[in-house]
């Protein structure tokens, strides 16, 4: 019986020693846990996305405020029409601002030769120039370095456009500056100068009161409302047939 007994213990013992040997739980744990690591590589793919929209933006979409060609607003105004400018250009400033640089400058990029007269006079116009693009904006700064006072200047102006009426010259009116080139001074220049416009080109936010777009409904002007200055540059592009 005894030796029995011992056999039975015996047993037991092989048996328990068998279970914790077979025991699987300590090698699962690494399982999962490999299994939970392949998380951060799904979310790879995801963190590119923002550099794809950038690549997008990049790769020429419009922006805000571009107009396309012959896209702009008229204020009810006859829209202008494509290359109905042809023929050498005059450039002069009316109010002496350095608006007019700025027209200079977008003509040179595109490439349209015109005669840099700033505070060219009745006289030196001439048939020769069929075109005469007026940017209009007063500046005190800039009549003291003309040697021009405000009455002088107006003068000038309106000489200058009596001529171009009389010779039948395209004047292509320019409201360029926006709400810093309003004012007592730009205004007188305004009134003096657009009710001789034949196209007119405005900068939205110069004209929030209308002056100018009610000046150019007077004769059914056709005109471009836009909102940036560097439109301006695609209106012109349209004008000429660049």
């Amino acid at each position: 019986m005894k030796k029995f007994i011992a056999l039975a213990l015996a047993a037991l013992m092989l048996l328990s020693l068998a279970a914790c040997g077979n025991d699987p739980a300590p090698t699962a744990a690494p399982t999962q846990k490999a299994t939970e690591t392949q998380a951060p590589a799904n979310n790879n793919t995801e963190t590119k996305a923002p550099a794809a929209e950038t690549t997008a933006a990049e790769a020429g979409e419009t922006k805000s405020g571009d107009i396309a060609p012959g896209e702009w607003e008229t204020k009810g105004l006859p829209k202008i029409e494509a290359s109905c400018l042809d023929g050498r250009v005059a450039v002069t400033s009316i109010g002496q601002s350095a608006d007019v640089d700025v027209v200079m400058k977008q003509l040179k990029k595109l490439k349209i030769d015109y005669y840099d007269a700033k505070v060219i006079e009745a006289s030196s116009l001439t048939s020769s120039y069929p075109i005469l693009i007026c940017v209009v904006g007063g500046s005190s700064k800039g009549l003291g370095g003309a040697g021009l006072n405000e009455d002088e200047e107006a003068a000038r102006v309106k000489g200058l456009l009596d001529k171009a009426k009389e010779l039948g010259t395209k004047v292509v009116m320019i409201h360029n500056g926006g709400l810093d080139r309003r004012g007592t001074l730009s205004d007188k220049f305004i009134n003096l100068a657009f009710p001789y416009a034949t196209y007119g080109i405005v900068l939205l936010s110069g004209d929030e009161d209308n002056l100018m777009k009610d000046i150019l409904a007077l004769s059914n002007v056709p005109s471009a409302f836009v909102e940036k200055t560097g439109d301006v540059q695609t209106v012109l592009k349209w004008m000429f047939g660049k």
